[in-house]
């Protein structure tokens, strides 16, 4: 599965004088019949070709090809597959996604790594420790799949009396030993966190388990806290997956809303940039903390090769506004501002439902700053 770190690699590369292909496929089980995903792909080349002069024809050809060879050796697995090739420079990408993603094709200097991104950003890598008195299973959700890393089991003596023991010693005894198993489960958790670093976290198990590990939990893991369910120690992996998908995404959609909040209220203040012209600027300028974009927002534009400036809808506009130079047209300016937040090292957000539709009524687009605008 495709990871930030690998996301990033793609958002580096440049191919420069020669294209590279994008290819996205959904991969639902209709389309595995004979192979149906291919017949997508030789529709999605056909409507390309149409557009193209014959010099960018030719490298589209060339890269299909390589495609098409990998398509017939080996069947792709999964819900969803991405795939990025520049043949000339060697260069080949192939992710299989446990979810599905939009048919897409698409031909530039640069991979088109939008989709991918809203991929990463709507799941998150979630980590979930299911726990009573004496075990504990630790799982990892990502990418709408889930793993069971470890079970930790303890033996822990039941509350009642034994032997000349009083009933307040062995209350004692009892609550040393659970108390013994929690740590341990803390201490598995952010051992955890250096190994396989998890976005957000979820606890399940008994009131009085989970209340007791919360309060056990380094800083760094209870930061991560994202809720706390009830669920049996030995409930099925698959209904720990669904109940954290939900929580996955009501998370997701509250941190959106308030992330588009924060950047509405402080564009006044010149911390944020709000609307399409004023943040590709602010992605011209490497001034984008947090690009934050509505999940349906999509504009042609174009980009200029000498200076790096983006415009949006140049209606054949063929002049840079700022230097003058002859410009690139794009077919998704927003993409391409994605694309040059990740290689300032910025953040990305692509955000939906009512996020999405209040960041619409100001333009679709925004961004939090690293310095305030003058």
């Amino acid at each position: 599965m495709i990871t930030q770190e690998q996301l990033r690699h793609l958002a580096d590369f440049d191919g420069g004088p020669y294209p590279v292909l994008s290819l996205y496929l959904s991969l639902d089980p209709a389309r595995q019949v004979r192979r149906g995903y291919r017949v997508v792909f030789t529709d999605l080349v056909k409507q390309m070709e149409g557009g193209l002069d014959e010099a960018t024809r030719e490298g589209l050809r060339r890269e299909v090809a390589r495609v098409e060879r990998y398509l017939d050796a080996t069947p792709p697995r999964g819900k969803g597959l991405a795939l990025f090739s520049c043949a000339p420079h060697g260069f080949w990408q192939v992710y299989p996604l446990p979810v599905p993603v939009a048919d897409a094709l698409h031909l530039g200097r640069t991979p088109y790594i939008r989709p991918l991104l809203d991929v990463l950003d709507e799941y998150e890598r979630y980590a979930v420790a299911l726990v009573d008195k004496e075990k504990a299973r630790l799982f990892t959700v990502y990418l709408g799949a889930i793993e069971e890393e470890e079970t930790i089991s303890d033996f822990v003596p039941g509350k009642h009396d034994q032997g000349a023991w009083s009933q307040a010693n062995y209350q004692r005894h009892h609550e040393a030993h659970v108390s013994r198993h929690l740590r341990r489960v803390a201490e598995h958790l952010a051992g955890l966190l250096r190994s396989r670093p998890f976005d957000r976290l979820v606890l399940a198990g008994p009131e009085e388990a989970t209340s007791a590990l919360r309060a056990l939990l380094s800083r760094p893991v209870r930061a991560r806290l994202a809720a706390v369910i009830s669920a049996e120690i030995f409930a099925p992996k698959e209904e720990i997956l669904q109940r954290t998908l939900e929580v996955e995404r009501a998370v997701e959609r509250a941190a959106e809303e308030q992330l588009v909040a924060d950047v509405l209220e402080l564009g006044p203040r010149g911390a944020a940039s709000t609307g399409v012209a004023a943040t590709l600027d602010a992605v011209w300028c490497g001034q984008v903390q947090t690009l934050v974009v509505a999940a349906d927002l999509r504009l042609a534009g174009a980009e200029c090769p000498a200076c790096g400036c983006l415009v949006a809808d140049s209606q054949g506009q063929r002049l840079c506004p700022v230097c003058g130079a002859v410009t690139t047209p794009l077919d998704d300016v927003v993409g391409r501002a994605i694309e040059r937040t990740l290689d300032e090292r910025g953040r990305v957000e692509v955000v939906h439902g009512p996020a999405a539709e209040r960041l619409s009524a100001a333009g679709g687009m925004g961004a939090l700053l690293r310095f305030a605008a003058a």
